[in-house]
């Protein structure tokens, strides 16, 4: 396979080696002034682009030389005779691009003033506040959290907030050094973020709520605050905001992985079930590691298995194994919902590893066979909660019953990971031989598994085999009864590495060097820092090494390129804990070439294997090469051998497209590019616009129809297993099919659930995929990025001739709903019907008569928003918010809203007689309560803390428990709300994500 690049051309900051204009034969040099408005931003180096200034605007090869002491840019223009105009762009990662004409013989040099963008502008405010506040250098170490990024800032995704904090801290805060943490947050959510120094044993902290530049809170974070500063603490910044930032600045501090870091600020917050699902994730890896196949000498051995996720929504473990085994729902990798009539409990999670096996065709007897046979072991464990607390207890002496107690029980827990993991969780079940038709049972089947068909005559062909089955999830009384062998465990022991930050920043650095050689002497580019046409893909960040974590891998990849995450050229490929670290470096051409280079990083010998084929290392994999299937093979088998081609050449391909960060961000999570995901991007783009959260309003999703856009739909709408937010019990394809719109899937239920009035909105929604036309590619991997076009396309609004039509997104049977109605929902519906034809089934009613026959809960609860907890402490709330943001809805409620996109992204209003508005009664979620455990009081006079200088919005809901729901009985909980005055009663939960207006 021959490359297909120029190697006589050098190039800089415009490494494109493509002849773009005719009979290059002239040359003219420009020197070019770039100031930044930010003097100290300096040392980014930007990109200079030139265009032919004519009707056809053609990109012009050009390079670019630095002169440091006279502080400017010589620019070298190749052309042709005939041209003498050109538009030059400069462009640098958190400013604006700006453009000047350039004219032969007449202009001599050109400065640029570039400006920051708003988001870049917000961020660097709040750095400078924070450090005059903080005193960053004085500082023995310091920490950003942050929910910037998906939630917008002046209409656009706001990763910009983070590249200015990330530059004003000149290397100090980095998210390889895991001080800059992005919390997951929906693009309607508010820009929340909190600066933490570490000075001795003390954290102090500085909160900005709202996107404000005033702050509402300064004072300690520390778990040893007093309780009256804590009240102070959590009346200033609002109850999901006060844990969040408090847990993970204490595991910050108590120097937990950064791994762990990073997934807590996926689920919003470190607890008992982060902790418990991360120690249960290593006690699987050790006693059930993955079965490995054999691989040639040059490759790192695939998994013949892979780990399906059993859990109950609601405890946060779910969040954490699913994020560590990287087992997504929108890769088929977790099952979950209400299992705890079988005798399951929220602390439970289980494991299936699965090996599929093969069918062969057997000639003696004219049928299909089993060859390798399919077969599974199923393991269940739970995380020791109620022992965990007692032995806490007797350990410590601490018996409180607050929030306060519950960041000291974090502490000892991480301890715990150091010394005696193995004590806090059980293994309750473990069977070996499980059968396809018990795996399916467990996890669902959409369509009957029939026979091959190649041998049309053969016996059995084309018949089934296994049929459709609904997925029945952690049915514990169906595993425990299962008459299989006891499985056995093996002991894989992991040495726990030594390897500095320094150490693992050092093989980044490396990696980026070999990437610079291998481009300079094959296609004689000299690479630069702050490309933004030059990506890194790279399992650094989630892969361990040693037992310990890869991040600062990132920073050394900074070092050689300036690649970020923010800037969308460093690109962490989310991959389980085991998988090899790997490096994908790739330049993308004018002409659309993708040239890559593969690395791989050998722990064993500190070495890196550097892939290649016929002595040649960089080659292209754009979907010119994707449709060529022997190019393909020699790609996927030679130049990406460790079994993440498809990985690879899907997110590079997505990532030449130039997508959002928020859509990025997604595939990123997920893993791969793929058609599938895209579904969620228009889905959760609908449910925002059209179902937008009111007062103590919060998303709930159950998902029927289960593939990759559910990862999208979780990521983007703010949900999760572990939250509590997003189940999904698999359907067959006949119980999706639409009733509403030809050709279309009822994909799930969505509800948007009042907290405070105990009530929701019910809502099937219905997906129909655009028609794409894919006839002119050979290949299935070029005709995936061939779609992945097309959606690209479509969300932009632009013109793509292989679009046929658009999709057609439809909300339906919008009912108001009850609290037993909404507890049977998330138990599976029962036995006679699934979340579909449940919802189907309930009466078209008011919200006011939905509230009417809502079972009260008994909770001491006045109108006036002021409860009553058990320690006698009165929790009111005097929090408003000041910033001049309202959250106002002008959809009504629709029971058939349309929106066919053909270019551009989902919008719309709708209207019907099912208008609902906010009200303001005492009532209280099942399964929630109003306030953090512990309760607000008055602060007394001398308080160290300062009153915040603008007041933050309410406190949002906790997620507990969700075992009471299990008969849909309401009536069992208010006892578990009024005695949550026990250590840890947040253990474990989420939060639900809901909307506070003052």
């Amino acid at each position: 396979m021959a490359l297909t690049s120029n190697s006589n051309t050098q190039t800089a900051t415009t490494p494109t080696t493509t002849t773009t204009t005719n009979n290059h034969n002239t040359t003219d040099k420009i020197n070019i002034g770039v100031k930044y408005q930010y003097t100290d931003d300096s040392n980014i180096n930007p990109t200079v682009t030139a265009m032919t200034n004519i009707n056809k605007s053609t990109k012009v090869n050009s390079s670019k030389v630095y002169d440091k002491n006279l502080d400017f840019y010589t620019v070298t223009l190749n052309h042709a005779n005939n041209i003498s105009s050109f538009n030059i762009t400069v462009t640098a990662p958190g400013y604006k691009s700006q453009t000047k004409t350039f004219t032969v013989n007449k202009t001599q040099s050109l400065v640029f003033n570039l400006k920051a963008t708003d988001s870049y502008n917000y961020g660097r405010k709040l750095a400078v506040i924070a450090d005059n506040k903080l005193k960053f250098s004085s500082a023995d170490d310091v920490l950003v959290i942050t929910s910037a990024g998906v939630p917008k800032y002046h209409n656009k995704t706001s990763e910009d907030v983070m590249e200015a904090i990330i530059n004003y801290c000149n290397g100090t805060v980095t998210r390889g050094r895991g001080n800059m943490l992005m919390l997951r947050q929906t693009a309607n959510d508010p820009i929340d973020t909190c600066f933490v120094i570490k000075k001795g044993n003390k954290l102090t902290s500085l909160v900005f709520l709202n996107a404000s530049t005033k702050y509402s809170y300064y004072g300690t974070i520390s778990e040893n605050m007093t309780h009256s500063e804590w009240n102070t603490f959590y009346r200033a910044v609002g109850g999901e905001n006060a844990y969040s930032f408090s847990s993970l600045a204490n595991g910050w501090y108590d120097n937990v992985s950064t791994l762990v870091l990073q997934e807590a600020a996926f689920h919003g917050h470190i607890c008992e079930g982060t902790l418990g699902g991360y120690t249960i994730t290593e006690a699987l890896l050790q006693y059930y590691p993955p079965i490995k196949e054999t691989a040639p000498a040059f490759a790192n051995p695939g998994d013949k298995t892979s780990y399906k996720i059993l859990g109950i929504p609601g405890d946060s473990a779910n969040d954490a194994v699913l994020f560590f085994l990287d087992a997504t729902a929108g890769k088929s990798g977790y099952v979950g919902y209400n299992t705890t009539s079988t005798g399951a409990t929220s602390n439970m999670i289980g494991f299936i590893r699965w090996n599929p096996g093969t069918i062969v065709y057997n000639n003696k007897t004219n049928s299909y066979e089993e060859g390798d046979h399919a077969s599974g072991t199923i393991v269940v464990m739970k995380y020791n909660s109620e022992d965990n607390k007692k032995l806490f207890i007797k350990e410590t002496g601490i018996t409180g019953n607050g929030t306060l107690e519950e960041l000291k029980y974090n502490t000892w827990w991480i301890n715990k990971l150091n010394t005696n993991p193995g004590s806090l969780v059980s293994i309750l079940i473990e069977k070996d031989n499980l059968t396809e038709e018990q795996y399916y049972y467990l996890i669902g089947l959409t369509d009957d598994i029939t026979y091959p068909t190649a041998v049309a005559n053969a016996t059995n062909a084309g018949k089934i085999r296994i049929k459709a089955t609904e997925a029945h999830g952690l049915d514990y009384n169906y595993i425990k009864n299962l008459k299989l062998p006891t499985a056995k465990r093996n002991n894989t022991m992991t040495t726990q590495g030594n390897l500095t930050y320094n150490d693992f920043r050092n093989i980044g650095v490396r990696a980026g060097n070999i990437a610079k050689q291998y481009f300079k002497k094959e296609l004689n580019v000299t690479l630069e820092k702050e490309m933004p046409n030059f990506e890194i893909l790279t399992t650094a960040g989630y892969t361990f090494l040693n037992h310990q974590s890869t991040t600062p891998v990132w920073d050394g990849l900074y070092d050689v390129f300036g690649a970020r995450l923010t800037r969308q050229t460093l690109l962490p490929d989310h991959r389980p804990m085991w998988k090899p670290l790997w490096f994908t470096f790739v330049l993308k051409q004018d002409d659309g070439q993708l040239m890559a280079l593969y690395l791989r990083y050998n722990d064993n010998n500190n070495t890196f294997y550097v892939s290649s084929y016929n002595e040649t290392h960089i080659y292209n994999i754009n979907i010119k090469a994707l449709n060529s299937t022997k190019e393909s093979d020699i790609l996927s088998t030679y130049i990406f051998p460790d079994g993440n081609w498809f990985n690879i050449q899907s997110l590079t391909n997505a990532w030449a497209n130039e997508l959002n960060f928020d859509q990025f961000c997604t595939f990123l999570f997920h893993g791969h590019a793929c058609p599938g995901v895209q579904p969620g991007f228009f889905m959760s783009d609908y449910i925002l616009n059209n179902y937008p959260l009111n007062e103590n309003e919060s998303y709930f999703y159950i998902a029927s129809s289960i593939y990759c856009k559910d990862d999208s739909i979780e990521y983007l709408l703010g949900i999760s297993p572990g939250l509590g937010s997003y189940m999904d019990q698999k359907l067959t394809s006949s119980d999706v099919e639409s009733d509403y719109v030809n050709g279309a899937t009822e994909e799930g239920v969505l509800v948007i659930w009042d907290n405070k009035l105990n009530v929701g909105r019910a809502v099937i929604m219905n997906f129909k995929w655009a028609t794409i036309d894919t006839s002119k590619y050979a290949t299935k991997d070029a005709k995936r990025a061939a779609q992945i076009n097309a959606f690209v396309s479509l969300y932009k609004g632009e013109n793509n001739p292989d679009i046929i039509e658009g999709n057609t997104i439809l909300g339906t049977e919008t009912k108001w709903i009850t609290a037993d109605e909404y507890a049977k929902l998330k138990s599976g519906s029962g036995d006679d019907a699934n979340a579909i034809t449940f919802i189907q089934g309930i009466k078209q009613r008011t919200k006011e008569e939905a509230i009417k026959l809502t079972t009260p809960i008994n909770n001491p609860t006045n109108n006036s928003g002021t409860s009553t907890n058990t320690n006698g402490q009165s929790n009111t709330n005097t929090n408003s918010n000041n910033n001049g943001q309202k959250n106002t809805n002008h959809n009504r409620n629709n029971n058939a809203t349309v929106i066919t996109n053909n270019g551009g992204s989902s919008s719309g209003s709708s209207s019907s007689s099912n208008s609902y508005s906010t009200s303001n009664t005492g009532t209280q979620s099942p399964g929630t309560t109003t306030a953090a455990t512990a309760t607000l009081g008055t602060p007394t006079v001398g308080d160290s803390n300062e009153a915040g200088q603008e007041a933050a919005p309410g406190g949002k809901a906790y997620e507990v428990s969700q075992e009471n729901e299990a008969n849909g009985d309401s009536n069992a909980l208010p006892y578990f709300i009024l005695v949550v005055g026990v250590i840890g009663a947040l253990s474990g939960y989420g939060y639900i994500r809901s909307r506070k207006v003052e």
